[in-house]
């Protein structure tokens, strides 16, 4: 597993140097050495010396030619020819051959990209910032243990200590900091915030401005509905909002106030004060809502991740587009717009398949154009006043960032290990108000386990790389699933019986089986193109190039079409088919509500699929092709249903994460028994997941779960007070109850 890079701008040689891995060589920064791994090292110029490390340094980009030459040769005036005969000495050196290049890719007329895969030494993250600044490092993924009762007095004690530390200095003058003497020599204090009795934490926290309060979505562990939870941090009180069933991603206005977030396709705002009052419905976001902030002047922009970003009043009106996804640079999402102070510029996060376009962005509502500022695949927050956060691996990094001149001025600093970013990102990577930051602790790990009926683990299935959209073949034999689309892109098949994969296609998404196994379907490009291959060989065949975001749903039994969801401006998401002979697309279910995750029956004759027009996602079942009344087989929410060969039962995923059976009897009419709740799936996404979380085998006798393992699906959130005086090691945290 590669170990955490550094961020671009962070030294590479503060405290003795860092120590790169890859290949059978290894680079010392400190010594200025190349080494083989027999320990001989390796003589290299001093100006190839300087490109190898910078290409290391920025490996996960791109690196122009002029910016290569700026950076080695920065003291004298050069052709470009001392940097092909420095690239030269490089491939002669690490017999690198530039036609199959196992460290250095020449990308023709633009510059070069470091390709092997690195692993940093032990001081690798010393070396982003002095030792002295570094918090004790977190535990990774610790085992689930027995909750400790907490006694009264250190709930009092936890209390006063946040009070007593963020005190004055903290909540005066609007809420920001206020730096003195003291408050930069003071430590930083971490706290924690589990998750309400009865319930798990399914967002990150999210700071009220002046510093208050912090805001959470919460999942009831019986229900499985999610709503909003505020926490008053002067104090234990800790409440549900009123009116909030189905939250997400919530956001706070300037007043600290009122809040926003998302429910029901809908972007909504509430009073928070106002206890029993009715939210008010703002827009129509459907289903791609990816993050919204909130301006001085009441302003609220928010993410369409398949679209773009959307500007609206908090007291209502049209949504105005800002900015429109650019599909022209590969761009596949957009998503977590955060207001500068000026409330004009804005970050958001770009997900491109073209890795140099792939960051976080700096937009400006009133010039409409925007520049990269950070080149990772996390969103960046900022952190008033003069820091921006992200995660590279799983390191939570503040890199000091200047709001007027929109540029990275400074060091970057490690404040916590051992966080993920989400996956997929539907949640706050963290939030920063005044002196307080908060986090969620956790690595997330993914592991494919066979789940029995019974819910017990009966094996695991190893992958070359995390993977999703597992399909079990028509024979049961074999796995197909795809890995992520930016860092490890890949279509993999998979044995079930031995440890064999193989990569099929670099850039594919949502694979099908054709119902004898002999081919797949997939789609590429950031979901936009639809394409057929051989499982054996063969190059894939186009059926559709371009139009709308494709999500593949099944392919008809008789091997003739193909159903697909798409998204559609006026009618959400629908249901289409495509005729595999010719291409020729016809539509299936298309009214005003959404309507995805289709699987259609082994005979052919019915359709399952999920559809919110009760205003909550459900499963139901009618006649197919022809359609006709239909018949709701969930039972308070439900997604992502699959049949059983014999077609005696159907699963399907309820909201609180049980894996559901019903059985069914496809007679002249349908008719359904009574449901019986299997297990609880350890699946990080619930039933509305545009994924699928996991494939039944054709006897309905075990289940392939695409889960998640280690700490972070259900962790608490960390709070940390006084988070730029970091001086040495952090106290343990404290419960927040």
């Amino acid at each position: 597993m590669n170990a955490p890079s550094l961020p671009e701008g962070a030294s590479a040689t503060t405290h003795g140097g860092v120590t790169y891995a890859f290949g059978e060589f290894t680079l010392e920064t400190g010594s200025r050495s190349l080494r083989r791994s027999d320990g001989a090292e390796v003589a290299l110029p001093s100006r190839a010396f300087d490109a190898l490390l910078y290409l290391i340094e920025h490996r996960h980009r791109l690196v122009q030619k002029n910016e290569l030459v700026e950076s080695v040769w920065h003291d004298v005036v050069v052709t470009d020819d001392s940097l092909i005969h420095a690239i030269s000495v490089l491939r002669r050196t690490l017999a690198d051959d530039p036609n199959q290049p196992r460290y250095v890719q020449t990308v023709p007329r633009r510059g070069y990209r470091f390709v092997a895969p690195v692993e940093i030494g032990a001081t690798a993250a010393a070396a982003l910032t002095p030792a002295a600044d570094l918090p004790a490092q977190a535990p990774a993924a610790p085992a689930p243990r027995p909750r400790a009762r907490v006694e009264p007095w250190q709930i009092v004690a936890a209390a006063a200590l946040l009070v007593a530390v963020a005190g004055t200095a903290l909540w005066t003058a609007g809420g920001f900091h206020r730096e003195t003497e003291d408050r930069r020599t003071a430590r930083a204090v971490r706290l924690f915030q589990p998750p309400p009795p009865g319930t798990a934490i399914v967002s990150g926290g999210v700071l009220s401005p002046d510093g208050q309060s912090l805001a959470f979505v919460a999942r009831d562990n019986d229900s499985g509905r999610s709503s909003l939870w505020i926490r008053t941090l002067h104090s234990s009180d800790m409440k549900p909002l009123e009116n909030t069933d189905g939250a997400s991603k919530p956001f706070w206005a300037p007043d600290s106030r009122r809040l926003g977030f998302f429910a029901n396709g809908k972007l909504k705002v509430l009073t928070v004060d106002d206890a029993a009052g009715e939210p008010l419905a703002l827009a129509e976001a459907g289903i791609a809502a990816a993050g919204a902030t909130w301006a001085p002047d009441d302003t609220i922009l928010f993410a369409n991740w398949a679209k773009g970003l959307y500007a609206v009043s908090a007291r209502g009106g049209e949504p105005v587009e800002v900015a429109t996804l650019d599909r022209a640079q590969r761009d596949i999402a957009w998503s977590w717009p955060q207001f500068l102070p000026d409330g004009r510029h804005y970050l958001y996060q770009v997900v491109s398949l073209d890795a140099a376009r792939t960051g976080t962005y700096v937009g400006d509502l009133d010039a409409r154009r925007s520049i990269r500022v950070l080149d990772t695949e996390s969103p960046a927050v900022f952190a008033p006043p003069r820091h921006v956060l992200h995660i590279q691996r799983d390191l939570l990094i503040a890199e000091e960032f200047d709001p007027k001149t929109l540029q990275l001025t400074g060091r970057a600093t490690v404040l916590a290990r051992g966080v993920s970013p989400p996956s997929p990102p539907e949640e706050n990577i963290a939030s920063a108000a005044g002196d307080l930051i908060a986090y969620r602790q956790g690595v997330h790990r993914q592991q494919l386990a066979w789940v029995s009926r019974t819910g017990d683990v009966v094996g695991t299935v190893p992958m070359p790389a995390e993977v999703f959209n597992p399909r079990v073949s028509p024979d049961g034999s074999h796995l197909l699933a795809t890995s992520s689309v930016t860092t490890n892109p890949g279509l993999w098949l998979a044995s079930l019986s031995h440890a064999e994969f193989e990569r099929l296609e670099a850039d594919a998404i949502a694979p099908l089986w054709s119902p004898d196994g002999a081919r797949i379907a997939f789609t590429a490009h950031g979901g936009f193109d639809l394409l057929i291959r051989s499982t054996t060989n063969g190059s894939p065949t186009p059926l559709i190039t371009g139009g709308a975001v494709k999500i593949l749903n099944d392919w008809s039994p008789d091997g003739a079409h193909i159903v697909f969801s798409q998204l559609d401006d006026r009618t959400k998401m629908d249901l289409w088919g495509i005729r595999v002979a010719d291409g020729t697309e016809f539509p299936i279910l298309t009214t005003p509500y959404n309507e995805m995750q289709a699987r259609i029956s082994p005979d052919g004759k019915w359709i399952a699929y999920v559809s919110d027009e009760s205003g909550a996602l459900e499963v139901y079942v009618q006649r197919y092709p022809e359609l006709g009344q239909r018949l709701k087989v969930s039972t308070g929410g439900g997604g992502q249903p699959q049949w059983r060969r014999d077609q005696s039962e159907i699963f399907y995923i309820a909201p609180d994460h049980m894996l559901v059976a019903v059985p069914i009897d496809l007679g002249r009419e349908a008719a359904l028994g009574t449901a019986r709740r299997l297990f609880r799936a350890p699946v990080t996404r619930g039933p509305d997941n545009a994924r699928d979380n996991y494939a039944a085998t054709p006897d309905g006798g075990k289940f392939l779960v695409d889960g998640s393992i280690g700490s972070g699906s259900d962790a608490a959130i960390t709070v940390v007070v006084n988070w730029p005086a970091e001086t040495g090691a952090a106290p343990e945290p404290r419960a927040l109850e």
